[in-house]
């Protein structure tokens, strides 16, 4: 009696205990990380307090880098990235550069003592010709097509809830913080010139800008990834609160604050460690 006894209390035990090991079983298998390099593009412009909202388009550039995910079970994961990403705006502006007394055709707006006139006046703005100014100035310089080109590094930490929908696709809810690394920032454009007797034209880089920014910015990342097994499309707002301008660098006034506003939109490859 006492052995069956023993023998049923063991067998009793057993059954207990077995759900609650499969549910840790489970629960290790669930708590995996994955590893996602992802490539694709931005779609940006900037914002501010200018009071000018026709004064900037938006650009394209490219965005991509790669993430790693800690997924504490079939719900909820944590992120985190690193990416590099261009951003800036198209600028609905112009600039004529002249200067007089110029005898070389290799010196440039930054090389050389200039007067400067700038149009801003959105889409539907005036137009300079250089041929107006030639016979005043013996170098006349048209830009045009002005970007701001602005270079990140974004580390982005998400949180990811991955909804239980039952669908085909799997659908990710992702928001969090990130961390801005400005590398890089230049206008670039086009530009009509007349040196001395000779009209030509050519690409327009500016000098750097980038000490007249801050080195770094937050952002709050939100959106939506949608996955078919291992093959992930990945839309997401980058939402930057800090002012990307550092008014105690720059010379002759106070610029007025600015925002990157910025699409990234990419697909990547889900690897399971």
């Amino acid at each position: 009696m006492k052995t069956t006894s023993l023998s049923q209390t063991i067998a009793a035990v057993a059954l207990l205990t077995l759900p609650t090991f499969g549910y840790a079983q489970d629960s290790v298998k669930e708590s995996k990380w994955t590893i996602t390099p992802r490539a694709g593009l931005t779609i940006s412009t900037l914002t501010g307090d200018d009071g000018d909202v026709d004064a900037y388009d938006t650009r394209l550039g490219f965005g991509g880098g790669i993430e790693a995910e800690y997924h504490f079970n079939k719900t909820i994961g944590l992120s985190l990235g690193a990416f590099y990403t261009k951003q800036g705006a198209k600028l609905n502006m112009e600039m004529l550069v002249a200067a007089k007394d110029i005898s070389s055709d290799e010196m440039t707006p930054g090389d050389i003592p200039y007067t400067l006139h700038q149009v801003s006046g959105g889409k539907n703005r005036a137009h300079y010709n250089v041929a107006d100014y030639a016979g005043e100035y013996d170098y006349v310089a048209r830009i045009y097509d002005i970007k701001a080109a602005l270079g990140y590094i974004n580390i982005p930490l998400m949180l990811n809830v991955h909804l239980p929908l039952h669908l085909p696709v799997s659908v990710t809810a992702k928001a969090g913080t990130q961390l801005d690394i400005l590398l890089s920032a230049k206008d670039k454009g086009k530009q009509q010139t007349y040196i001395t007797g000779t009209y030509g034209s050519s690409n327009y880089t500016s000098p750097s800008l980038k000490g007249d920014m801050k080195d770094f910015g937050f952002s709050v990342p939100v959106g939506l990834a949608v996955s078919y097994k291992s093959i992930e499309l990945d839309a997401r707002y980058l939402w930057n609160v800090t002012d990307i301008n550092d008014v105690e660098k720059v010379d002759g006034g106070e610029p007025g604050k600015q925002h990157n506003s910025t699409f990234l939109i990419t697909l990547g490859y889900n690897f399971n460690l």
